[in-house]
């Protein structure tokens, strides 16, 4: 396995590594939460971006630091740099950055990450790359890559990657991601999973070896399929009157903004389950109000009618009734 990761760190990220910087973890969530008892001291802050995946606060205190959240001042889903870095004090341990970003789709720009690993190898603060859906990039795009500006030897350096097979090789049940850091580190990250799960499963490292060593073609296959249904519903969206949408450059994940009609996305996320049977991930989850999550990593088709349903439920001009199958609605709750 560990063979495997470095053979495709060496393909994909042009960066040789040995098998000492490799862990092997039950998922890349596991790698962020060893790598987060390894690193913290209780109080120690660790600074993400909002939108942040739901588990990175909660991940931290588990740890016993403290999240610090920097949302940028113009509303959009990219702070400046400038934004971060001033919110960086004396407890500051590290930055963790997810790009393309879970929920939002958004991917931060070659700059941005170059003068990231700068200013962290400068403070000698760690920087986390949740690069998880790093390769489910559209539009021509790829995503930047932080070994390109590391000058510090990785052994002396303070970067990690964590990543997986979850999402580019659609594993998420296999359970097999993987951080790569500075030998003291994975050693120390090593000996706190050993204590915790002894390592993932043998007959998911083998499926993942294959992924990673097989033929590549389904990655692609899976990038153009997610870009396609991105773009479907990026058209839906787009005709609901008063949503607003920025277009994820990656993921399978859109962050629409819906505070047209509720501020509160729990309870928008309430009425969307209830009346129309859509499921949509409340925004304030991620550190936005207002917005929702959705997935088009489904088919065109629950796509498209989920999307009628929403539009349904939320716009006062549409049709007064709606079938669900044999059912008929009426809204009646605006």
């Amino acid at each position: 396995m560990k063979k495997a990761i470095v053979r495709y760190t060496e393909e994909h990220y042009h960066k040789l590594v040995s098998a000492d910087n490799v862990l092997v973890s039950g998922g890349a969530k596991q790698a962020l939460m060893v790598l987060l008892l390894a690193i913290l001291d209780p109080k120690e802050e660790v600074i993400f971006p909002a939108p942040y995946w739901v588990s990175y606060p909660e991940m931290v205190k588990l740890a016993g630091g403290v999240p610090v959240v920097v949302t940028a001042e113009d509303g959009t889903f990219c702070p400046t740099v400038r934004e971060i870095t001033e919110a960086v004090g004396s407890y500051t341990k590290a930055i963790i950055l997810n790009s393309p970003n879970n929920p939002s789709g958004t991917m931060y720009s070659r700059d941005f990450i170059a003068e990231m690993v700068e200013f962290c190898e400068k403070k000698s603060i760690y920087l986390i790359m949740d690069d998880i859906y790093n390769r489910l990039v559209f539009d021509g795009k790829s995503a930047p890559l932080c070994y390109d500006w590391l000058k510090t030897p990785l052994e002396q350096s303070k970067l990690v990657v964590i990543n997986g097979v979850s999402k580019t090789y659609a594993m998420t049940g296999f359970r097999i991601g993987w951080a790569i850091a500075n030998r003291e580190l994975t050693e120390a990250m090593g000996n706190i999973q050993s204590q915790q799960t002894s390592g993932p499963s043998a007959p998911s490292q083998w499926a993942a070896v294959g992924a990673l060593n097989g033929v590549q073609a389904s990655v692609e296959s899976l990038r153009l399929t997610l870009e396609n249904n991105r773009n479907i519903m990026l058209d839906r969206l787009l005709a609901i009157p008063g949503v607003k949408v920025a277009k994820p450059e990656g993921t399978f994940y859109c962050f629409p903004d819906f505070g047209a009609y509720f501020k509160d996305s729990q309870k928008l996320a309430n009425l969307l389950l209830q009346k129309v049977r859509v499921v949509a991930v409340p925004g304030k989850e991620f550190g936005f109000e207002g917005h929702l999550r959705l997935s088009y990593c489904g088919t065109i088709k629950d796509i498209t009618e989920g999307l009628e349903r929403m539009q349904w439920a939320l716009d006062p001009n549409s049709a007064n009734e709606l079938y669900l199958g044999d059912r008929k609605l009426v809204r009646d709750w605006l």
